[in-house]
């Protein structure tokens, strides 16, 4: 029997939808998602954990982002993606915290104006890097016609440089989903149980690992419309920045030769 190498970095592990909030949703402690405005808890984080928020927003200036707070917390924005060239439609943005504290969480969405409907999905994984756990960030959107047929809304694409990424990708587009479908090795994490349900008509997330350094694209497909798309790629538990995977070990013999 050979020996082998093997990657030094775990993968990260998905370990659920910990909160949704719709525009539909209502108003609490006087923020309303109607207005751009929201409130939503957590119950049950596990303490070192990892939380993604990906939250979208619908008409208005797009060019301003969301904010993202919860007591004693500081939530790091990782992309802004908002459609553009005279378009006055989508924006997404996705945040992380990492190596939360136990417990239940309140979180409070913000945005500086308030006729925008508010849309946000919030993820918990396991395994991901404490410290500076970003690797690489893409966005990019889409002024199709609304309406056609199926296009490909695409975040661009990231290259990783280190084994066992997580790759966390967020679309808003105003075709409901309609014609709906991930990208290539990605699994959807909203659209469940019904597309029609909100926020998962307008707002998708996928995620995927990538097992092996290289380029990775991060698509969705859905009825022609514009979109606003965003991806970011984290790295693994001991990958944060600065850190590098080490050598393979040498000297490998076949176990039981002199």
């Amino acid at each position: 029997m050979l020996a082998s190498a093997t990657s030094a970095f775990a993968a990260p592990t998905f370990i659920r939808v910990a909160a949704k909030l719709s525009p539909n949703d209502p108003p609490q402690g006087g923020l309303d998602p109607l207005q751009g405005q929201g409130m939503l808890t957590i119950s049950g984080v596990t303490a070192g954990n990892f939380l993604v928020v990906i939250t979208s927003l619908s008409v208005g200036d797009v060019a301003l982002p969301t904010t993202v707070t919860s007591p004693g917390e500081t939530w790091i924005r990782d992309v802004h993606s908002y459609t553009q060239g005279g378009i006055t439609g989508d924006s997404l943005d996705i945040f992380h915290l990492a190596n939360v504290s136990a417990g239940s969480k309140t979180l409070t969405i913000t945005s500086p104006q308030t006729a925008r409907s508010l849309r946000a999905v919030v993820l918990e994984y396991s395994g991901v890097a404490t410290n500076s756990p970003v690797h690489r960030t893409s966005i990019q959107y889409g002024l199709n016609p609304s309406g056609g047929a199926p296009v490909t809304g695409s975040a661009g694409s990231v290259t990783t440089t280190i084994a066992s990424c997580l790759i966390v990708v967020g679309c808003r587009t105003d075709s409901d989903f309609e014609g709906w479908s991930p990208g290539p090795g990605y699994t959807m994490r909203t659209l469940y149980p019904d597309s029609n349900t909100e926020p998962d008509q307008k707002l998708g997330v996928e995620d995927r690992i990538a097992v092996a350094p290289g380029t990775y694209s991060g698509t969705f497909t859905f009825n022609s419309d514009i979109f606003a798309c965003g991806m970011v790629a984290y790295a693994p538990a001991g990958g944060g920045s600065g850190a590098t995977a080490p050598l393979p070990p040498t000297n490998l013999r076949v176990v039981g030769s002199p």
